[in-house]
């Protein structure tokens, strides 16, 4: 089956597949960053916002592939932290572990929680009930948690952790580089956390050191699900949150020497994701 009518065959049959108030154009083509281009409107952002997927070169007749969504840390592509698509891309990563790479867009700064009173910044809720549906109706996206992984850095990271923590039933891995993990409500506040959550209240409910103690018996004795990498701006924070982590016998994977400058571009991609890969293997043998 060729590529072009596989998309139109998923494209036809994602026509009544949607979410009630999520309306989606596309996908167009960018031949030159090797991506489909969609655009998605839905009721937890404001306005239609770009959603990019990178799929591997070869895609099999019915075959399902896992799918990375990676967040991105200023909510665009190519911007100040760098285009976290390209990074996958430049390691071939999409190829090497057989997988499609997704990312979208925000109209409003990402820490992927929910505001307290505003109705157009709810991004947990735009990952999980607008953008994983509209991925899993157009392309060959298994809609398995253990196949669904999640990564970030700084905010993103943050994001990925919280995300992956609040819903185990969702998600199977997520993957976090030079973030500030160890944030608490006294943090309220700083590099954007008011406009986000709007209240020092709604931010509590998305610490991560918090979540992890309320849902340690879920994870203690488990396979791994947690990647905790990196330090640049965020490594005592990094480091903080690994301790944590530890005390509660939750296992992840740690590695703080994965440095370098705080961006999507200074190296790190290729290697979070290896380790993901291989997270996702190894439980996935008998």
């Amino acid at each position: 089956m060729t590529r072009a009518l596989a998309f139109l065959l998923l494209a036809a049959a994602a026509l009544a597949a949607d979410p009630e108030g999520v309306t989606v154009t596309g996908p167009e083509r960018d031949a030159a960053k090797g991506v489909d281009v969609l655009q998605v409107a839905s009721p937890y952002t404001g306005g239609s916002n770009k959603v990019e997927i990178l799929l591997p070169d070869k895609l099999e007749p019915g075959k399902t592939y896992p799918v990375l969504y990676l967040l991105p840390v200023g909510g665009d592509f190519g911007g100040k932290y760098g285009d976290q698509v390209q990074e996958v891309r430049k390691a071939n990563a999409h190829n090497r572990h057989g997988l499609i790479a997704v990312s979208m867009a925000f109209d409003a700064m990402p820490w992927y929680g929910a505001h307290a009173t505003d109705q157009r910044i709810r991004h947990e809720d735009y990952i999980i009930k607008a953008i994983l549906p509209v991925i899993e109706a157009r392309y060959p996206a298994s809609p398995l948690a253990k196949d669904r992984m999640l990564i970030g850095f700084s905010k993103s990271g943050f994001g990925a952790v919280n995300l992956l923590l609040r819903n185990l039933s969702v998600f199977g891995l997520a993957c976090s580089w030079d973030a500030p993990l160890a944030f608490g409500v006294n943090d309220f506040g700083q590099v954007g956390t008011r406009p986000h959550f709007g209240t020092a209240e709604q931010m509590a409910t998305y610490i991560p050191g918090e979540l992890a103690a309320q849902h340690a018996a879920e994870l203690t004795g488990k396979p791994t699900r947690l990647v905790i990498l990196g330090k640049s701006v965020w490594g005592k924070s990094v480091e903080k949150f690994h301790r944590r982590l530890e005390e509660l016998a939750i296992p992840h994977r740690y590695d703080d020497t994965l440095t370098g400058e705080h961006s999507w571009s200074s190296g790190w991609v290729g290697k979070a994701v290896d380790m993901l890969a291989e997270l996702r293997k190894a439980e996935a043998k008998p």
